[in-house]
């Protein structure tokens, strides 16, 4: 990220309460593991349970934001998104398309909100031809990753200037 570039008010996350909550799972399952010593295959499943949550917990309270609007150096609104890999910010010409979903999995409602960016190779016009792109980078967000609702994300993402397919049901 450029360091003139600043975050607006626009930046979702994992909740706090909810990483710690795992992170306090894990503690729990690794003691109780230590305390299972005694049954191996207990030991093996509670101990990598535990560990697997802090890892978890650990991703949810370090990388933050997970999603920002940010105002890039000349002076446009862009996105910055947030992996293990750091930070990576895309100006409104390097994104594709961006889409809120909504899908039904094991008998409840999920939603979730793709972004389709632009590689930085590919041109950022395309042929009129190409109804997907083969030189675009998809990222997903949940409402457990961002820590929002995501039609008041996406609301939030027009606001500053983007354009966002709805095509919930």
């Amino acid at each position: 990220m450029d360091n003139s570039a600043h975050l607006s008010t626009h930046q979702w996350a994992t909740p706090r309460p909810a990483a710690v909550a795992l992170g306090i799972g894990g503690v729990i399952l690794l003691v109780a593991a230590v305390w299972a010593a005694g049954d191996p295959a207990g030991l093996v499943l509670m101990g990598t349970a535990g560990l697997l949550l802090l890892g978890f917990s650990g991703y949810a309270l370090l990388i933050r934001p997970r999603l920002a609007v940010i105002t890039a150096p000349d002076g446009r609104p862009a996105i910055l998104v947030r992996t293990i890999g750091g930070a990576h910010t895309y100006p409104r010409d390097r994104i594709d398309r961006i889409r809120l979903l909504d899908f039904r999995r094991i008998g409840r409602r999920t939603g979730q909100l793709e972004f389709d960016f632009l590689q930085h190779d590919a041109p950022t016009t395309a042929s009129a031809d190409d109804a997907l792109r083969d030189d675009t980078r998809l990222v997903v967000f949940s409402r457990w990753d961002l820590g929002a609702d995501l039609g008041a994300v996406a609301e939030d993402l027009r606001r500053a200037g983007f354009v966002v397919d709805d095509q919930r049901a």
